[in-house]
């Protein structure tokens, strides 16, 4: 479920940092929160950052020299039940001009003593999370000269199911509507209540639309053109413990959802409390036939997953949780292979793209709010 990984964060958010290798440095820093990743029309990043919780999330634009700035504001932010921040997550930049962006679970959701959760008795900061939204520029992204911001009005107008349009102060244009709204949580025999948490996407190649990874509901879900509301693809069973860990089984939490081949993605599993070492793993979901099956397993914490050429590429949040040790970036020449570990130090790693220009995979790193450059 979403607050399990909310809590790996905070548990990860004060390791120490370790020695950096030769290909692996600071691309860009000073970010709040950064948190997914994708590459643009003309090579650079755009960032989803998750903000403060007081409705700041932003999206950012970074050039090929790292150079960053703000092309949204105002973004959904909310705390979550763990004290965490939840907003602005998965990102897909179609094209020049168009961009997908999941809003995480925010404050919907308060703990009444864990597990058992309860609707926000004061309300979330916005009406917009757990959804899919589309931003429309009328031009390339790294040309919007000044950022435009979403207010509570903009929120509002668009969970009632209506087109924002918005103007910055250069005049520039942009147009923003909801893409999926799924449902803010479900009764669950557990927990009382389970929330969506939408983390990660991706488009879908068998049709159009596009695919969700749920770190809240444990599942994959189609977004689409159809009328009707978000399906459901696979859900994750509980994964089992060893014996004599408490409790007997863990969420199986999806972070992050990569097309692999034909109907087939990549899904990286995080795994919840208590985070048991070997527990994380990659998945492959084949969406025609709803099914999927472990492809990599014996991870400890991952968030996300790249498929680049006949190698495998994993991240993790953290390479050892019970000693407060910072994540890695994995790769794996063959899913059976060891693993060769191509990054260390990273501070709440939970996303990665790869830029076929530079040659190089960049890692958000939520805590450190920088991104990370490796060079393959």
């Amino acid at each position: 479920m979403k607050t399990a990984f909310a809590t790996l964060l905070l548990l990860t958010a004060s390791a120490p940092l370790f020695a950096q290798s030769s290909t692996q440095t600071v691309f860009v820093s000073g970010l709040t929160g950064p948190t997914k990743t994708d590459v643009t029309y003309l090579g650079g990043l755009l960032v989803s950052e998750r903000g403060t919780g007081m409705n700041d999330g932003r999206l950012t634009v970074v050039d090929r020299s790292g150079n960053a700035h703000a092309i949204v504001g105002g973004l959904p932010s909310g705390i979550d039940a763990t004290n965490g921040v939840s907003g602005a997550q998965g990102v897909v930049v179609r094209g020049c001009c168009v961009v997908d962006l999941a809003i995480g679970e925010g404050d919907v959701l308060r703990f009444e003593g864990p597990p058992r959760q309860v609707p926000n008795p004061t309300g979330p900061n916005s009406p917009l999370f757990s959804t899919a939204l589309r931003f429309t520029f009328n031009r390339t992204l790294h040309t919007v000269s000044d950022a435009f911001e979403l207010t509570a009005a903009d929120h509002a107008k668009l969970a009632d199911g209506y087109n924002v349009e918005k103007k910055n102060s250069a005049g520039e244009w942009l147009m923003v509507r909801v893409l999926a709204d799924t449902k803010d949580f479900r009764p669950d025999p557990v927990t009382n209540v389970r929330g969506s948490n939408p983390f990660a996407l991706t488009d879908n190649r068998s049709e159009t639309g596009m695919l969700l990874a749920d770190a809240g509901q444990n599942s994959v879900v189609a977004i689409g053109p159809w009328f009707g509301p978000p399906r459901t693809v696979v859900r994750f069973n509980p994964v089992r413990n060893a014996a004599g860990v408490i409790p007997p089984v863990s969420d199986a939490v999806p972070t992050s959802i990569r097309h692999y081949e034909g109907s087939k993605y990549l899904v990286s599993l995080l795994t919840g409390v208590p985070f048991v070492p070997g527990n994380a793993s990659i998945r492959v979901v084949d969406i025609a036939k709803r099914t999927e099956q472990p492809l990599i397993s014996g991870l400890t914490s991952a968030t996300d997953v790249l498929s680049l050429g006949s190698a495998i590429y994993v991240l993790e949040i953290s390479s050892n949780l019970s000693q407060g040790a910072p994540g890695r970036l994995l790769r794996f020449a063959s899913p059976t292979a060891q693993p060769e570990v191509l990054a260390t130090g990273l501070l709440g790693a939970s996303g990665m793209t790869y830029s076929a220009p530079l040659r190089s995979i960049f890692i958000t790193e939520v805590f450190a709010g920088r991104v990370t450059r490796v060079q393959l």
